[in-house]
């Protein structure tokens, strides 16, 4: 995670499916965070470095056995197809990406959209 200091709005998708296609085929503001329904201990975090960048996101794993939020993964969906995204996205959420040597403590500053209001990141 780059951005130490930015704030990102969480929304909720209904799968794996809508999330992977969100994030290869849709330039997202860059407070824009995401998680799967009935999956909370996993989100999505835009981690570009502006709108007009590579869509980079963090994956970060909130519920740990440090009590911290892990990033366990980056990955830059503006250069996946639909197939690669859903893989990746899949992947995480099997555990797949839990235990990279490279996770590391994070602090991220998740809101919702109420919370969030507006920012200069925003559109």
């Amino acid at each position: 995670m780059m951005h130490t200091n930015r704030r990102w709005f969480v929304s909720e998708v209904a799968s794996a499916e809508e999330l992977a296609h969100k994030l290869c085929k849709t330039t997202w503001c860059c407070c824009n965070a995401f998680r799967i329904k009935g999956q909370p201990e996993y989100v999505w975090l835009n981690d570009a470095t502006s709108e007009d960048g590579a869509q980079e996101y963090a994956v970060i794993k909130l519920n740990t056995s440090t009590g911290k939020p892990l990033q366990i993964e980056s990955i830059t969906f503006s250069w996946c197809d639909s197939e690669r995204a859903i893989r990746y996205v899949k992947d995480t959420l099997a555990g797949k990406d839990d235990n990279h040597d490279f996770a590391c403590a994070v602090e991220p500053i998740l809101q919702t959209p109420e919370e969030h209001g507006r920012c200069q990141y925003c559109a």
